[in-house]
């Protein structure tokens, strides 16, 4: 049999304002959907006899109608081709009132199509697919993983075992998912997962790998869509496994949008002309691979009045102008403050510079910093006055 394992589509994520022109939808949330549909295209032209999704198929539990259209009608024209589908439910879409509904539902009348989102064995070709989905009380699965994982297999019966599970496991190197949901609970460690499976697909943790195991195969296929910065070098893959008499685990790569990074630089005591030059020539340097990518611009320690100095606007548009499917700009400002001056045992600033600070440090001024400085002078100097009278 070969199986594709897929985990962490997110459907339904949306990051930047930017819409898409031929749907109106997030153009974002747009490259989330594209990234499930490319791996069920992959499965498709790998000839896999079942696509295994290992939970957060969606972003929640209220996914958008149109993506809920697009994934069935994407399910359906797969199961016309003779691919099963199993989808198991991970924390993103598991429910956590009872008065909540799991959008996996609407897909288990498709066809070829079986959704666990309650421990249970899906027996196919001989294979016991065993899934255990992420409990509502997600924190906890820890504690409550051996007894789902032995309710999920009351009724297998082969040999041949595939277990399913959406769970953070202790000895994996973790990624985007942190951003994405806190969890408050214990990560599983590995020892708690029954050594009698003829492969392990797990889903949860958005980096491709292979857990450390002397008698199993144990993999986390990865998220279908980079979500952070932090993955900008990462490649996504569908795991193809081919079972027979042993197991072969081949990871094809999923298409995404790029991600590129083309200033990250500490600006401390650096001038407002000196970062505008250095993000000009980084642009300039980049400008052949800037087409249709997630563009950032990290910047540290920028001196905030330098800052209110440089036109950011401009140099986004630059940014369009040359092909930037959309731009992450990060200048992270400090601020520089005076030697201050003793006085009664305290150390405190001079009003003005007081003033200034606290305006310049609120964004719905920006527009009045000017007018609210000059009105604030004359209400200091005002000020001694009236304590003489």
């Amino acid at each position: 049999m070969r199986v594709l394992h897929i985990a962490d589509s997110h459907i339904g994520e949306t990051q930047y304002s930017k819409n898409d022109p031929k749907t109106g939808m997030n153009a974002r949330g747009q490259d989330f959907l594209d990234s499930f549909k490319a791996s069920a295209r992959i499965a498709r032209e790998k000839k896999a006899d079942v696509l295994l999704i290992v939970g957060d198929l969606f972003a929640r539990v209220n996914p958008h109608p149109r993506y809920l259209y697009e994934v069935m009608t994407t399910t359906e024209k797969l199961s016309d081709r003779g691919v099963t589908s199993i989808f198991v439910s991970g924390n993103h879409e598991t429910p956590r009132t009872v008065r909540a509904f799991n959008p996996l539902h609407l897909l288990e009348h498709i066809e070829n199509v079986h959704v666990a989102v309650r421990p249970v064995t899906f027996s196919i070709e001989q294979i016991d697919f065993v899934c255990v989905p992420s409990p509502s009380n997600f924190d906890e699965i820890s504690s409550l993983f051996e007894a789902l994982t032995e309710e999920a297999l009351l009724k297998a019966r082969s040999q041949k075992k595939v277990l399913a599970t959406h769970v953070p496991v202790s000895q994996a190197k973790l990624s985007s998912e942190q951003q994405l949901e806190f969890f408050g609970g214990e990560n599983l460690e590995i020892r708690k997962i029954p050594s009698k499976f003829t492969y392990a697909a797990l889903g949860h943790v958005h980096m491709y790998q292979k857990l450390p195991h002397t008698s199993m195969p144990i993999y986390y296929s990865g998220s279908t869509e980079r979500y952070t910065f932090a993955e900008e070098g990462q490649t996504k893959y569908a795991l193809l496994v081919d079972i027979d008499s042993g197991v072969k685990v081949q990871p094809v790569p999923i298409p995404n949008r790029d991600m590129i990074t083309i200033v990250d630089a500490d600006c401390s005591k650096m001038s407002a002309a000196k970062i505008k030059s250095l993000v000009l020539e980084a642009i300039e340097k980049e400008k052949d691979n800037l087409k249709d990518a997630l563009v950032r611009i990290k910047l540290e320690n920028i001196n905030s009045d330098e800052n209110r100095k440089i036109d950011w606007s401009a140099t986004k548009q630059d940014l369009y102008e040359k092909g930037a499917f959309e731009v992450s700009l990060q200048p992270r400002s400090v601020i520089v403050l005076p030697t201050p001056i003793k006085l009664a045992g305290e150390y405190i600033y001079p009003p003005s510079k007081e003033l200034e600070l606290y305006i310049k440090g609120m964004k719905e001024y920006d527009q009045i910093t000017e007018e609210l400085l000059r009105l604030g002078q004359e209400v200091i100097k005002e000020a001694p006055e009236r304590e003489s009278k």
